[in-house]
């Protein structure tokens, strides 16, 4: 009994060293981790950063993305004053391209691509899509001339900037509003197309599905393609038969009578006639003239 005993008590030592032994190895083995900032409450556009809006994660070291801070006091500090340029959810890593600079605040300059431009363009309920495109949204803008000859689709797949004076990504905005005015962001070429359509005719915005950014083929619309029957040719009318009535004339010689046609312009031609004449105007036949009472 007391073999079996020691027995069991040795067993269960060997397998308590192994067990150490392996949580050692995978301690040694695991990816080593990295302080960084994360965002513990939700951060909208323009909101100002405060070590309550903040919180300390550990992240794999390899993982740490370029632009990440490694402790609060480089975000909301003394003498910090940043604000969000984005949305953040709570969790989400904040990152240098996210928040403003030392004593900045949210402008819409922070918000454009490297080489790109940002141009406004008047809307109204319809032509902003009844207030339902919103920041971040993709659409395609439409140019009718003044004439209202035709339509064309003058640029596509563009990203909206701002909603009149609403800028960036707002969570708190979520109902369709009016909008007056739409801020686009463009190339410098396309800003010069928005500004010259705009003088020529008036635009309007197309919102577009967000996972189709590929450009399609567009073709210039007129009156005639919205009533294509319109187009269809007429059915030939065939001029009506002018019925043409020949005129002829009798001339007496002796007792036979020869019959001629009258052409045109009231000649006759009397060539076939034994005299072989040449062709004769129609005289007009003088009235008879009354006889005179003696």
């Amino acid at each position: 009994m007391k073999i079996r005993s020691f027995v069991l008590i040795g067993l269960s030592l060997v397998l308590g060293l192994i067990t150490v032994m392996l949580s050692r190895n995978h301690e040694s083995s695991a990816a080593p981790m990295a302080k960084v900032i994360a965002a513990k409450t939700l951060l909208s556009y323009g909101d100002r950063i405060t070590p309550a809006n903040l919180q300390l994660l550990d992240y794999p070291l390899q993982s740490v993305p370029e632009g990440a801070f490694s402790t609060i006091e480089d975000i909301a500090g003394p003498g910090e004053e940043r604000v969000a340029l984005r949305t953040m959810v709570p969790g989400e890593l904040v990152l240098a391209t996210k928040i403003s600079g030392k004593g900045g605040r949210a402008t819409l300059s922070t918000l454009i691509d490297k080489g790109m431009r940002a141009i406004t363009i008047a809307v109204n309920d319809v032509k902003g899509v009844a207030g339902f495109i919103q920041v971040s949204d993709r659409v395609d803008v439409l140019l009718t001339r003044n004439d209202h000859s035709q339509t064309d689709v003058l640029l596509q797949n563009v990203k909206v900037l701002g909603i009149d004076q609403q800028a960036g990504s707002d969570d708190k905005k979520d109902k369709p509003a009016v909008a007056k005015a739409v801020t686009l962001e463009v190339s410098t070429e396309d800003a010069q197309k928005l500004t010259l359509g705009s003088s020529i005719g008036s635009l309007s915005l197309a919102l577009r599905n967000f996972s189709s950014p590929d450009a399609v083929t567009t073709r210039s619309l007129s009156v005639d393609d919205l009533l294509p029957m319109a187009k269809a040719e007429k059915p030939i009318v065939a001029a009506p038969k002018v019925e043409i009535v020949k005129r002829s004339i009798e001339i007496l010689r002796g007792t036979d009578a020869t019959s001629y046609d009258i052409g045109k312009g009231g000649t006759v031609d009397i060539s076939a006639s034994p005299t072989g004449a040449p062709k004769l105007p129609m005289m007009p036949r003088k009235p008879a003239t009354p006889a005179t009472k003696l």
